[in-house]
């Protein structure tokens, strides 16, 4: 799902990168004045956690890879704003560090598995949850949310690509196709 350089137009990283500021600005913002002290280690071992569970990705077509998301995790257990802080801190290391995702596309990554696959899977869980109050409501939850949140984040990433052409070699649809069958299967 990490999008490399040159497969989106400037214009759409523009975009991306203005909305994954003003959202990361807010989470700061929240955690600063929500966040426990208490629960900086938890996001520090959940954030090492699914930055190694999101390295392990394979090629899919159209020159993107296909991986775990650990969004939908992170924003049940540590909340949508702290988990977006940590998807980013996962996706900047793996850009920077091991050239997973580009530079100039570091604000659509952000914005696709960062912001669309934890405020999404947070949203479903809370709704289902609220639902049904008990465990069988929870798991329910718990799957769904895992579940739609990885396919979001794909379907989001696919439509960036498929939106990008003539960089992006193929169209909308393929694109739509092959992130989203090969996320609905992960």
């Amino acid at each position: 799902m990490h999008i490399p350089d040159g497969f989106l137009t400037i214009l759409i990283c523009a975009i991306m990168w203005a909305i994954a500021i003003v959202l990361l600005a807010i989470a700061f913002w929240r955690l600063g004045r929500d966040f426990n002290e208490k629960q900086i280690p938890l996001m520090a071992t959940l954030t090492a956690m699914f930055f190694a569970a999101q390295m392990m990705n394979y090629p899919i077509i159209g020159g993107t890879t296909a991986h775990l998301l650990g969004g939908p995790i992170l924003a049940i257990t540590l909340g949508p704003y702290a988990a977006l802080v940590s998807i980013t801190v996962i996706l900047v290391i793996q850009a920077f560090f091991f050239g997973d995702g580009g530079i100039l596309t570091l604000g659509a990554n952000i914005v696709n598995m960062g912001i669309v696959g934890v405020f999404i899977p947070w949203v479903i869980f809370v709704l289902i949850s609220r639902l049904s109050p008990n465990r069988t409501g929870m798991i329910i939850g718990g799957f769904a949310a895992a579940f739609l949140g990885d396919f979001s984040a794909a379907i989001s990433a696919a439509f960036m690509l498929g939106l990008s052409y003539p960089l992006f070699p193929y169209s909308t649809f393929i694109a739509l196709l092959a992130m989203g069958i090969h996320h609905s299967i992960i």
